[in-house]
Formats: C-alpha cells, structure tokens, sequence
C-alpha cells in the first residue's frame, strides 16, 4: 500500500486559523505605529524646515522663513513654503521668493500654531522675527491635531527668539526632547 504525502483538511484549517489571527492581532498594530512615524516624521520634517528657513536667513543676510499662506488659517497649517524675502520688504509674504531647491510641503496631519499669524520669519542674524515681537519666554508653539491614541515621542516644536527645538506635548506645554 502507498502512503499519499500532504497536509489533511484538518491541518490546513489549523494553519490558515492561527494565519488569520496573527493578521487580526498585527494589523490595528501596525496602523497605530505608522501614524506614530507619520508624526513623528511630519515634525522632524517642520523641524529642519523651519533650520533651513533660518540658515537661508543667516547666510543672505535678508528676513527668510515659513509662509502657510492666506488660504490657511491662521493657526492650522495645512500647506507651507520656504521663502525669503527678495523685495527688502522686511516680511515674508506672497512677494517673497520661495528658496530655490524647495517646494509646497502638505503635511498629512495639520500643524497647529499657538500663534495668530501666517508666517515664521528670521531676519538676517537668524533671529525670530515678528511684527509683533514675540517674548522668548513665550515661544511659538507648533504642533500636530493628532489622532488619539497616537502616543508620538516628538508631536511639537517650539520656536523661541534664538532656538528651534523638538519636544513633545505635554498638558499643553512644549517639553524638550
């Protein structure tokens, strides 16, 4: 008599059970850490931005920054661009020319601004500049409208006269990663 090799019924059925909730268990997982990443990722993005908004600033000598523009509100940021100010107007505005090698940034998840205003500008020492002049004990806060239960170690920063710095949010304060 010969014996037929292979897997019973009962054996696959087996596999493809414990296949099936290894998928239900993985993948609210595995949604959970990638909007994790997705922020984390979106503010260390904000973040160099907002360097090479200041950089640009320091090296040309001229108001340089981040403009989220007049369609967006003022405090959510949907869209924003790199600009410097070519015209000596002394803001960044849509006058301004958008530094070369950049291009329209549309973060997934808004940004907030604790600030009403529609850009963050630094002028030619690298300092942050305002209409308004800001404290520095004050900073400008930027973080993300996070879905809940995201739980990203960096979810903000933070913008003060002389620093750009990542953090996470706490009791709505800006701490220092």
């Amino acid at each position: 008599m010969k014996h037929e090799r292979g897997f019973s019924l009962v054996e696959l059925m087996v596999v493809v059970s414990i296949g099936v909730l290894l998928l239900a268990w993985g993948i609210p997982s595995y949604s959970t850490w990638k909007t994790k990443h997705d922020i984390e990722n979106e503010m260390v993005q904000f973040y160099s931005d907002l360097q090479l908004g200041r950089m640009t600033a320091y090296a040309n000598k001229v108001v340089s920054g981040i403009l989220w523009g007049a369609a967006a509100s003022s405090t959510s940021i949907t869209s924003y661009q790199i600009m410097t100010d070519v015209n000596n107007t002394g803001t960044i505005d849509s006058g301004a020319s958008q530094v070369a090698g950049t291009g329209t940034v549309d973060p997934k998840y808004p940004i907030i601004c604790s600030a009403d205003q529609k850009s963050v500008s630094f002028d030619g020492r690298g300092f942050l500049y305002t209409a308004n002049a800001p404290d520095s004990n004050n900073p400008i806060t930027f973080s993300v409208n996070a879905p809940l239960g995201s739980a990203a170690a960096i979810n903000c920063v933070y913008v003060t006269s002389t620093r750009i710095i990542l953090g996470k949010m706490n009791a709505g304060v800006c701490k220092p990663k």
